[in-house]
């Protein structure tokens, strides 16, 4: 069973938890895949049949920032004692496009954080910048013991 495309948007934040730093950035995202899926979960038809969720893809854009690595240790925490609990999150990082007003490059834009923004060919900062900001969850499985129409 695939979820269809669910469009995710939040800030960042920090917070300590057991002298532990936890990213509220990833927490939080974390905490919105466990909802939308959990969201979709209750509102199908058969629902009521789901006994698991095993295996969820991602979209993540690189200007997000998201370490994936703290995503999928914030989403163990978040989705404890729930139907996600115990599901394998996978990541494809989608590269944001740039277009130079000044040289006319067109291609990826490497940045390495989010003030670092600037064409590769000339270092100018007047660019245009598409994408790189998604954060989709792409598709999950959703496993049950019947068979769900």
């Amino acid at each position: 069973m695939v979820i269809n495309l669910y469009q995710l948007m939040n800030k960042k934040y920090y917070f300590n938890f057991n002298f532990l730093v936890i990213n509220m950035h990833e927490l939080s995202y974390a905490t919105s895949i466990v909802n939308a899926i959990l969201d979709y979960i209750n509102k199908m038809e058969n629902g009521n049949k789901i006994k698991k969720v095993s295996k969820i893809n991602l979209e993540i854009g690189e200007l997000t920032f998201i370490n994936f690595e703290q995503l999928k240790f914030a989403f163990e925490v978040a989705s404890e004692g729930t139907l996600c609990k115990g599901a394998e999150l996978y990541a494809e990082f989608l590269k944001p496009q740039i277009l130079c007003n000044n040289c006319g490059y067109k291609g990826d834009l490497k940045a390495n954080d989010e003030f670092d923004v600037k064409c590769p060919k000339c270092d100018n900062i007047h660019i245009k910048v598409s994408g790189g900001k998604e954060f989709n969850i792409k598709n999950a499985v959703l496993e049950s013991d019947d068979e769900i129409k």
